[in-house]
């Protein structure tokens, strides 16, 4: 029986071959990132390797497609390991500037605008010292209230994992009720608070439509609550004189508009806040516009609109 005999490649092109077949395995490995996508382009790889070796083999050609095979393995384990790292990393730190961000937009709404008031009791009003010390030690009292009050919400937030949204006064609001309800719970504490403009006001209207809230996640739903009441605290800061303000949501031509109108002096700046920047944002991730601008002879219009 005549024994069949196999040719080789030379030695240089079977390192060019190994070579060649790890750039590639690598550039393979480097574009998969599910677990699932994983295992099936490995599978198909290896048969793929396997399938070469063999109709090579029956043409009598011996090719090395084991080194391969064990270079593409390890590629694959070590490049998945690395992806599914870093995912987790950029994930934990998603996570961390959205609680930064949700901190920040707690503290700006509640806290910050009743040290805006001391400021402006302390600059702005000449009143007597006999008057002005009880003014201010009222003020910083509710200070001290408003940031316990976020300090114990976010201890209670921490241990329920509940969607919540803190308003002060340890008011605290479910995300996951209709968006109308819950605007309408932010309307309603907002005006509530002592800022002076608000002492003027002699008609509020308000419309808080039902809506489709199936494009709305949790966290769009809470930068709605906080445009609101951070349109109607400046309302309440800036907006000298005001007599009417009209609150509403509504649909109209298959597009949602919150909307703040009120008919006050207002305050006309060119610097962009932090507020704004923040709506400009949400405006972004809900694939709307944001708005303000002023009206004629004298009011403000701020709102946001989306699909």
């Amino acid at each position: 029986m005549q024994l069949k005999t196999f040719k080789t490649i030379k030695e240089r092109w079977e390192d060019i071959w190994i070579f060649g077949l790890d750039i590639s395995n690598t550039a393979i490995v480097g574009m998969m990132k599910l677990q699932l996508e994983n295992i099936v382009v490995i599978g198909i790889a290896t048969s793929g390797l396997v399938s070469i070796g063999y109709l090579l083999l029956i043409d009598s050609l011996w090719i090395s497609i084991f080194p391969a095979i064990i270079i593409f393995l390890i590629n694959a384990i070590a490049i998945t390991a690395f992806y599914q790292y870093d995912q987790t990393a950029r994930s934990r730190i998603k996570a961390r500037q959205a609680i930064i961000e949700i901190t920040f937009e707690t503290i700006h709404n509640g806290p910050l605008q009743n040290l805006d008031r001391v400021l402006r009791l302390l600059k702005g009003e000449d009143l007597p010292i006999h008057k002005l010390l009880p003014e201010l030690e009222k003020e910083l009292q509710h200070l001290n209230q408003e940031l316990r009050g976020i300090y114990e919400f976010w201890q209670q937030e921490t241990f329920t994992q509940e969607p919540s949204l803190y308003l002060g006064n340890r008011t605290v609001i479910n995300l996951q009720d209709p968006l109308h309800e819950i605007l309408y719970q932010v309307y309603s504490h907002t005006l509530e608070r002592d800022f002076p403009c608000f002492r003027t006001l002699k008609l509020k209207i308000r419309t808080f439509e039902p809506i489709d809230e199936s494009n709305l996640t949790l966290e769009n739903k809470r930068g709605l609550c906080r445009f609101l009441e951070e349109a109607l605290c400046n309302v309440g800061k800036h907006a000298t004189g005001v007599t009417c303000l009209q609150v509403t949501l509504s649909l109209s031509g298959g597009c949602y508009t919150l909307s703040i109108v009120d008919d006050g002096l207002g305050v006309k700046s060119s610097r962009e806040s932090r507020g704004t920047q923040q709506f400009k944002n949400l405006a972004r991730q809900i694939k709307g516009k944001f708005r303000r601008v002023p009206l004629s002879p004298q009011g403000t219009i701020c709102e946001l609109s989306w699909h």
